[in-house]
């Protein structure tokens, strides 16, 4: 599906794939793999919808929380494992992150379990990466145990009987050098002032530094068999880490599809978590768009916050439709709301409503106002909202979704008016859908297409309504306007801009001139 920058902060795109996104890097590495759906791929769409739905309805919204909590614990593997394969060296603390990988997706499992997950879904717990790696691993550490190479175990003996003989002989010779300096020589090396002794040290003493006050020795301690042990160790440590890295590179398989059903798996709770939160249905995919009681979740979020009601919206669309209504009545959120909905289809997410039946586009553009970009180019409103329509012209088709937003407002009304209808024809010829929200005058039966609007206003309800704040200004306007879209009839509604402007404050005097101009 394309949309620019601008369309998709207008119809919440942008804040959909925020509301989406996975908690871990399986899921984001797996959604960016997952293309939109387009025409053709509707039964695959509506296939991963139902699975949505479904899992939404089965399993409980806390327990939901849960499972993408011990998702987000889940290490990612794929680098070391990438370096196993590689024949590179793996060391401990490799091992120990392999461990708590196995570990995070057990803990999984053990959630999914616990919520009544279908058990053909349940995680992967990597067995045979816990059993390789079971013999170093005690109280979540990791340890290069005698049991991953055989001769481990005589190397580590070895060693332990040379390190016997070497601190034998060490407690020998530090009696020695108490004796002759009456200093006890603790640690690697140790300290002779000069005031307690400047003579010739013993000869089973090595001088490492000296200073006009002090010499810094150590203790001549030879055991040739010592250095061969360490060495003999550090090559059977080596041949076992390499083996055991060997083991996992044989391994990568799994590790591979362990990652994906876990990419799978974030990518579907974070869909059911959507869900569970603003009500979804399963649409049926066909060329027309009807939604009943649907939600525009970015907006219903915005006024929950400011404990503001939100109306649910029912709208039938084919092809090409011309909606207005008054000021403030919503015009803008329902163009927004339609172009959400068809965002959800193309990206398999239910969309937030009783029922819908919406198409799969191949693009959605908005116009109406300028975008990032159009400021870059130094492009005014209008020049901007030409530009716009200029280039969904050129690639109009029954796949594509026109959103248009009081276009030609800034420029002349009369041209305005005729450049909109002329517009609102050339988008129905092309078999597009396009919703076209507008205060010029008869736009519909010029271009001859279908007339909706935002039912009303009862301006009856603020007339002679006073607020002391702006706040309380909205919360009055709020509860005077029906926001539901019906078909037109009759005159066009007015746009109570004056009464509006009222009750936000604007000064009396300048509505009064107005009203009184507007009455002439």
């Amino acid at each position: 599906m394309q949309t620019d920058a601008l369309t998709a902060e207008r119809i919440g795109l942008t804040w959909l794939r925020a509301a989406l996104a996975p908690v871990g890097a399986f899921g984001r590495r797996h959604d960016q793999s997952v293309r939109p759906y387009g025409p053709g791929d509707e039964v695959r769409a509506r296939d991963e919808i139902a699975d949505v739905v479904s899992v939404a309805e089965r399993l409980d919204r806390d327990d939901v929380g849960r499972l993408r909590a011990a998702l987000r614990a889940v290490p990612e593997p794929s680098a070391i494992v990438a370096r196993a394969r590689a024949g590179d060296p793996l060391g401990d603390v490799d091992f120990y992150e392999l461990g708590r990988f196995v570990d995070a997706a057990t803990v999984l499992a053990r959630v999914w379990d616990a919520a009544g997950g279908e058990p053909d879904r349940r995680p992967p717990v990597l067995e045979p990466v816990r059993a390789l790696l079971a013999p170093g691993r005690s109280g979540g550490e990791f340890y290069l145990a005698d049991a991953f190479a055989p001769g481990l175990r005589e190397a580590r003996a070895a060693l332990a009987a040379a390190e016997a003989r070497y601190d034998a002989m060490r407690a020998t010779i530090a009696a020695r050098v108490r004796d002759a300096l009456g200093i006890d020589p603790v640690g690697e090396e140790f300290v002779v002032l000069r005031d307690d002794y400047d003579g010739a040290l013993p000869g089973c003493v090595t001088v490492v530094r000296e200073t006009p006050t002090y010499r810094a020795a150590r203790l001549r301690v030879t055991i040739p068999e010592r250095d061969d042990a360490f060495a003999r160790l550090a090559t059977a440590e080596e041949g076992a880490r390499r083996d055991l890295a060997e083991q996992i590179a044989r391994l990568a398989g799994e590790f591979a599809a362990a990652s994906l059903a876990l990419g799978a798996l974030d990518r579907l709770l974070a869909r059911v978590a959507f869900t569970q939160r603003w009500g979804g249905c399963v649409p049926y995919l066909a060329d027309e768009i009807a939604v009943e009681h649907g939600v525009f979740p970015p907006l219903a979020e915005a006024l929950q916050a400011r404990a503001r009601r939100y109306t649910e919206l029912t709208i039938s669309l084919r092809g090409v439709a011309v909606l207005t209504g008054p000021n403030m009545g919503g015009k803008t959120a329902a163009l927004s709301a339609v172009g959400f909905w068809c965002g959800c289809a193309v990206l398999g997410v239910p969309p937030p409503a009783r029922r819908a039946t919406l198409p799969l586009h191949e693009q959605i553009a908005w116009i109406g106002g300028q975008g990032p970009a159009d400021r870059a180019r130094l492009l005014s409103s209008y020049a901007a909202e030409v530009v716009r329509a200029r280039d969904v012209l050129a690639d109009a088709s029954p796949r594509t979704l026109v959103l248009v937003d009081e276009f030609a407002r800034t420029t002349g009304p009369r041209e305005g008016r005729a450049l909109l209808v002329a517009f609102a024809a050339a988008l129905r010829e092309r078999g597009a859908h396009a919703l076209v929200a507008t205060h010029f005058d008869a736009v519909a039966e010029a271009a001859d297409v279908p007339h909706l609007r935002v039912a009303g206003l009862r301006t009856d309800a603020f007339r002679h309504a006073t607020a002391a704040d702006l706040d309380e200004a909205l919360a009055v306007i709020d509860a005077a306007i029906d926001h539901r879209i019906v078909p037109a009839a009759g005159a066009e509604a007015e746009s109570h801009a004056l009464s509006l402007a009222r009750l936000l404050g604007l000064e009396p005097s300048v509505i009064a001139h107005a009203e009184a101009l507007y009455r002439g």
